[in-house]
């Protein structure tokens, strides 16, 4: 049971996955690069951003179909390059499109010619490149290694001439796996501790690659320990750079190595983990072989039914897509079904494997074919078709001599003794026996020999540490000694040295005492003159600010003194308007004609206008300021109860609380008794009745409106603001001038005057006669 595990997970521990030549950009690299392609000018850079893109899509789907996109990527680098004649360019965009065809009878040939143009131009970067992906265009077969390895090692030189330590590294990588299928695992280990070293030296972290194919290389060299080591460490080093591609190829490396320790929970452990792995990356072909390979392992620990549930499940969920995987799948069936005794269905998928080991896509792989050989072998074994068992065995073995695998070929040879011994062929089947146990004893002694040198080197290695520790505690307590001599030397020397330091430390600070002392009496000095300086200056501030406050006593008093002289002013005035005002009434009443006591009365309406202006100055806090509100209320008050027009005219005020410069007020004073008495006299001839609006707000700032509004009988037809000859427009318009507004007249359902004005306007005065 033991050789057929090893023989089931052989092709795992002679094998290498390929890896991408250009490594999988992350997510964010890949936005970076497609936001300043969007963003890219058609130069040389826009083309190496296409040729990137093409090569990571390419890397990406390394094992998948292909998408479209990264034809469309080279198509328009090609172009691009061959439009600016940038030579550079058109090598890079033929070598992206060769290493997309590189399995493509046109792929080698593009290749060729684009390693042309880099020899003919000298440039080794470029040609290493296309050494290196013309290796890619052969297949990994035993004939091709030698041109393989002859291309490869092109490569490496090349990228060691021009420093490039990354791509050597990965160079050396293949060049490793070729001669580790040649059947040359030491010096495939040289190149690969090479890569190792040189991905160090640079600081490449991704190194999980090469670490797996170390680890193959030393499962073929028999070093078990270090096999393990190196593949845990692929996987840590996968999870570490989050390069998930091909992890479920590290996981496989760590269950097969644990093949050689027998430890089958942990093989069957990495091969599910692996398992998952691929069917998170939708690798399903990988997917479908690693249930076969679980399969095969759950065989070997007698679990026939849940082997065949499992691949059944598998190859359900993924079914193959090629003859290739389809001559995995029935291999895996055939075992299955053979331990189950099922000969029929293992017989059906047999003629598979035949048609397919015998069709000329068969695979050259020797890795491959000595397993799918010793399956058909088996199978015919036990279906008693000895010949055709023979036939496959016997290739089987052939296979495996090639690939160097010492546990298939004791198992092929076994099945060939059962075969010779059940045709009875004694001879030959004692001589297939006693190989198999030859081969089965070396391997059994190399194995024993590996242990008892590992011994003896962990009992020399021991014995040396012992030596070592003994040396090294008898010179440690020479050292001890020879310390505390110096010690005892360097503690009489240090306290001398710090005998003097203090001694000189003490003189020091008695030096520093006295020219501070100095300092501190000549700073003394100065502090008290400054002092006397800051005293005088302060009673010559004392005397100017006692001067200043009584010089603010006295202008205050000034200002009360100029307020109430104002006020009296304002008072007096308001006494003569209204003395005027009497004046007038009393010669209206000696007037019978009608429109001279119509003047007496509108003039007498002016000056109390203004009188009521005089009299809101002198009963104000502010004496230079009016409150048009409270202003405004009063002069329409008194004119409705001067014409009479309480129950027949109804007034509604909206003036805002707003204050004015005597300048302002005087002629918007005025303006409302033009315009109220205008219309009380004409709008609402009796019997009518009416409303009479008068509104002040503010527009903006410092900008103000002055709405008189009537519903009355409205302007003669033919009315024209310009031409009106009126006292009372004249007035208003005169006025309208003065604090230059911008007045309007309009008739509606009424008259509707309306005067915009800004207090930041100067009034322009003027006399009498020009205001009319």
């Amino acid at each position: 049971m033991k050789y057929l595990l090893a023989l089931l997970l052989l092709g795992l521990v002679l094998t290498s996955q390929a890896e991408p030549y250009y490594p999988i950009l992350s997510k964010t690299e890949v936005d970076n690069l497609r936001s300043q392609l969007r963003r890219s000018a058609p130069d040389t850079n826009r083309v190496k951003l296409l040729v990137q893109l093409s090569n990571d899509l390419t890397s990406r789907y390394y094992y998948m179909q292909k998408p479209d996109s990264i034809v469309a990527y080279i198509h328009q680098a090609q172009a691009l390059s061959k439009a600016l004649h940038y030579v550079g360019g058109q090598i890079d965009s033929d070598y992206a499109l060769g290493y997309l065809l590189r399995k493509d009878p046109g792929g080698r040939e593009v290749v060729l010619q684009a390693l042309a143009r880099s020899q003919q131009r000298h440039d080794r970067r470029r040609e290493a490149i296309g050494w290196y992906l013309l290796c890619e265009t052969y297949e990994k077969s035993m004939a091709l290694h030698p041109q393989r390895i002859k291309y490869l090692e092109q490569a490496v030189r090349l990228f060691g001439a021009v420093h490039d330590q990354v791509q050597e590294a990965r160079v050396l990588r293949e060049l490793a796996d070729a001669y580790l299928m040649q059947g040359k695992p030491a010096r495939a280990r040289e190149e690969l501790l090479r890569s190792l070293a040189l991905y160090r030296a640079a600081g490449y972290r991704k190194q999980h690659s090469s670490l797996d194919l170390l680890a193959a290389t030393d499962d073929a060299l028999g070093n078990y320990k270090e096999a393990l080591q190196y593949a845990l460490a692929a996987v840590a080093s996968a999870k570490r750079s989050q390069d998930t591609l091909l992890l479920c190829t590290y996981y496989m490396r760590v269950g097969a190595v644990y093949q050689q320790f027998d430890q089958r929970d942990k093989i069957i452990q990495y091969y599910r983990l692996a398992m998952r792995s691929a069917e998170a990356n939708n690798y399903t072909d990988t997917a479908l072989g690693l249930a076969s390979t679980i399969a095969r392992v759950l065989l070997a620990e007698n679990r026939p039914q849940e082997a065949l549930a499992l691949i059944l499940e598998k190859s359900k969920a993924y079914p193959p897509q090629d003859d290739f995987s389809r001559m995995k799948v029935a291999q895996g069936l055939i075992s299955c079904y053979l331990r189950t005794k099922q000969y029929a269905l293992a017989s059906a998928y047999c003629r598979q494997m035949e048609a397919y080991l015998t069709s000329k896509q068969a695979t050259t792989d020797y890795r491959v074919l000595h397993g799918a050989y010793l399956t058909v072998g088996a199978c015919c074994l036990a279906t008693k078709q000895y010949a055709k068992a023979r036939t496959y065995l016997t290739k089987s073995l052939a296979a495996g001599q090639v690939v160097l695998t010492r546990s298939s070929m004791a198992h092929a040879c076994l099945l060939l003794y059962k075969v010779d011994s059940a045709q009875g062929n004694l001879p030959s089947a004692i001589a297939y026996y006693k190989r198999y146990k030859a081969i089965n004893d070396s391997i059994f002694s190399e194995k024993n020999s590996k242990q008892m040198a590992a011994l003896q080197v962990q009992f020399d290695t021991e014995k040396r540490e012992q030596s070592i520790a003994l040396l090294t505690k008898q010179n440690l307590v020479q050292q001890l000694a020879i310390r505390q001599r110096e010690l005892q030397r360097n503690a009489v020397l240090g306290g001398a040295a710090l005998l003097v330091l203090v001694l000189g430390l003490g003189y020091n600070r008695y030096r520093l005492k006295q020219r501070s002392a100095r300092l501190l009496e000549q700073k003394q000095h100065a502090l008290e003159a400054q002092q006397a300086e800051i005293n005088r200056k302060n009673e010559a501030l004392e005397q100017v600010l006692g001067e200043k406050d009584k010089l603010l006593e006295e202008r205050q008093g000034l200002l009360v003194e100029k307020d109430w002289m104002l006020k009296e002013i304002h008072h007096r005035v308001k006494n003569n308007l209204q003395v005027v005002s009497s004046l007038l009434s009393t010669q209206s009443r000696h007037l019978h004609d009608p429109q001279a006591v119509a003047a007496i009365r509108e003039s007498q309406n002016r000056v109390q206008v203004m009188a009521l202006l005089h009299e809101k100055l002198y009963q104000a806090d502010n004496i230079g300021r009016v409150n048009m509100a409270d202003y405004g209320r009063e002069i329409v008050t008194y004119l409705v109860q001067s014409f009479d027009r309480q129950q027949s005219v109804q007034t509604k005020l909206e003036l805002a609380p707003i204050e004015l410069e005597t300048t302002l007020a005087t002629p918007l004073g005025l303006i409302i008794n033009e315009a109220v008495t205008n219309a009380l006299k004409h709008a609402f001839p009796p019997p009518r009745r009416g409303t009479l609006t008068v509104g002040l707000v503010c527009l903006a700032s410092q900008q103000y409106e002055l709405t008189i509004t009537d519903d009355g009988v409205g302007l003669p037809p033919g009315f024209d603001l310009k031409r009106s000859r009126s006292l009372g427009m004249v007035i208003i318009k005169g006025l309208s001038r003065q604090i230059d507004g911008q007045l309007a007249v309009s008739t509606a359902d009424g008259v509707c005057i309306n005067l915009q004005f800004d207090t930041r306007k100067k009034p322009v005065y003027a006399d009498a006669e020009a205001v009319a």
